[in-house]
């Protein structure tokens, strides 16, 4: 099985939302494909699961939907380690204390939007900024860590770094929220701090406050729809004019670097939250979260398994076996 997503922000919205979805069911029906896709009049949001064998087929039968097709940005974002029915079987975060897949079916559901995110007034989201491809992306990272070195071996009598080159550092954002910052995070990335996308605009528009309109702003996320908003924000609502995105986010990332940079070392590092019933893919082995029950390292994120709490923690292997996939004794 390969997982794999994509989103589309067609620039004329769709009509007829619930037949659109209607007919994402039926397309997608003989792939036995899986997964979670949200449909609403702004676009589509997908987190998915098909075959490998018959991937390619899939990946066209997409396309040529006029709805999606071009409008696809950065076309479909594949896991770099497809699974095979044994592995997808269990890869999923454990049920009821049994082993349980990524996804069991496929959801099509319509929705107010495809990402919410609280904004009174939908923006143009065309113009988000600019799209930078994974390897640009990397290649900007690893030039920005060798300014920072620089700068910290040539600070003047008032301990001020000097600038090298003239060129300033780029403000590197991740917009996602704490619970998944907290077990990975690019090098160098100042995370929003957020507990939903909703909260992101009022963080946003306080860590930028006294920020030049031409500084160079770095925004990035799981697989790159959050940002289309957040890059639209800061052009159109904050008036920013050198604003980048991770093209594919963090997914397609990790998938450039393994396909085209072998043993290159990975920018970001920890544990990659995905949407789906893994709760994470691990990018590096390094553990950059703690557990909510004893504060050891680790980077596995759970739900409680009781339903009246659900709440969303990074658990240890070890506490989750202890309490039964619960939070606290009291769950």
């Amino acid at each position: 099985m390969t997982m794999l997503s994509f989103y589309a922000f067609p620039p004329s919205t769709v009509s007829d939302v619930e037949k659109f979805a209607f007919n994402l069911r039926k397309i997608w029906k003989p792939f036995q494909a899986l997964g979670r896709v949200y449909v609403a009049t702004e676009g589509v949001n997908a987190q998915m699961s098909v075959p490998t064998s018959v991937l390619s087929h899939f990946m066209e039968c997409c396309r040529s939907v006029p709805e999606l097709g071009r409008y696809m940005e950065n076309d479909i974002n594949i896991d770099s380690k497809p699974l095979s029915q044994e592995e997808f079987a269990v890869a999923g975060t454990p049920h009821n204390g049994q082993p349980a897949p990524p996804f069991r079916n496929l959801h099509v559901r319509v929705r107010n939007q495809v990402v919410a995110d609280g904004l009174g007034t939908s923006l143009d989201w065309q113009s988000a900024g600019y799209d930078m491809p994974p390897l640009e992306w990397h290649e900007r990272l690893m030039q920005a860590r060798e300014q920072t070195l620089e700068q910290k071996e040539k600070v003047d009598g008032d301990n001020e770094a000097i600038n090298i080159d003239g060129k300033d550092l780029p403000i590197l954002l991740d917009c996602r929220n704490n619970y998944e910052t907290d077990v990975g995070i690019f090098e160098g990335a100042e995370a929003l701090g957020t507990e939903s996308f909703r909260d992101s605009w009022d963080v946003l528009k306080e860590r930028l406050a006294d920020t030049p309109k031409d500084s160079p702003i770095m925004a990035y996320c799981t697989g790159g729809i959050r940002c289309v908003k957040v890059g639209a924000y800061l052009t159109l609502e904050m008036g920013f004019t050198n604003v980048s995105r991770l093209a594919g986010g963090i997914i397609a990332y990790d998938r450039a670097l393994t396909e085209k940079k072998e043993g290159e070392e990975s920018m970001f590092k920890g544990t990659n939250f995905v949407f789906d019933g893994r709760l994470g893919r691990q990018i590096t082995e390094d553990d950059l979260g703690s557990c909510a029950t004893c504060g050891s390292e680790t980077s596995l994120v759970t739900n409680c398994r009781n339903q009246s709490c659900h709440k969303r923690m990074i658990q240890c292997e070890t506490c989750r076996t202890n309490y039964q996939g619960s939070c606290s004794t009291a769950c």
